[in-house]
C-alpha cells in the first residue's frame, strides 16, 4: 500500500472511469488510501456554484438557494483538513477538485461508498474517529485495487 502523495498527484479529467470525490474529510481519507496512481487533480472552480439555505421560522420552513461563496471553501476545506489531520495523514494542497479511479469491478462512486462503509462496519464496527478508521480505509482500499 502507497497512500497518496498529494504533490505527485497529476492533472485528469472527468470520466467513466474517474469520479469526483465528495468534499468531505471521509472521502477525501479514501482518496489518500487509494494511493497517487489512483488519485487526479482539475483545479476548482466554484463559480455560479450554490448552496441550499434551509430556515425554519416558527414552524415554517423556508429553503432558498444562495451563492457558494470564499467563506463556504473555507469552511468545505478546514472540514477536510482537520478529519485527515484527526487521521494522521497528510493534508491536501487547497485549490483542486480530487478525482479517484473505480477500482476493478466496482461500476460508480455510490457503489465504492457501499464497499467502503460495508468493509468499516465488518472490520471495525462503532468506529467513529477518524485514527480509527484509518487503517481499515487502507485495508479496503488495498483489497478493492487488488493490492493484497
Amino acid at each position: 500500500m502507497s497512500p497518496t502523495d498529494w504533490d505527485e498527484v497529476p492533472d485528469g479529467a472527468r470520466s467513466g472511469e474517474w469520479v469526483e470525490v465528495p468534499e468531505t474529510g471521509w472521502d477525501m481519507l479514501a482518496a489518500w488510501a487509494a494511493g497517487t496512481e489512483n488519485v487526479r487533480k482539475l483545479p476548482v472552480d466554484d463559480t455560479g456554484r450554490e448552496v441550499r439555505v434551509t430556515i425554519e421560522t416558527d414552524g415554517v420552513t423556508r429553503t432558498r438557494m444562495e451563492p457558494f461563496t470564499a467563506q463556504d471553501r473555507q469552511a468545505v476545506d478546514e472540514g477536510i483538513e482537520d478529519y485527515l489531520r484527526d487521521a494522521g495523514a497528510p493534508v491536501p494542497p487547497r485549490g483542486f477538485v480530487w478525482l479517484m479511479r473505480l477500482p476493478p469491478g466496482v461500476a460508480s462512486e455510490e457503489q465504492l461508498s457501499r464497499e467502503i462503509n460495508r468493509g468499516i462496519a465488518e472490520a471495525a464496527p462503532g468506529a467513529v474517529h477518524p485514527a480509527d478508521i484509518v487503517p481499515v480505509m487502507e485495508d479496503i482500499l488495498d483489497r478493492l485495487y487488488g493490492r493484497d
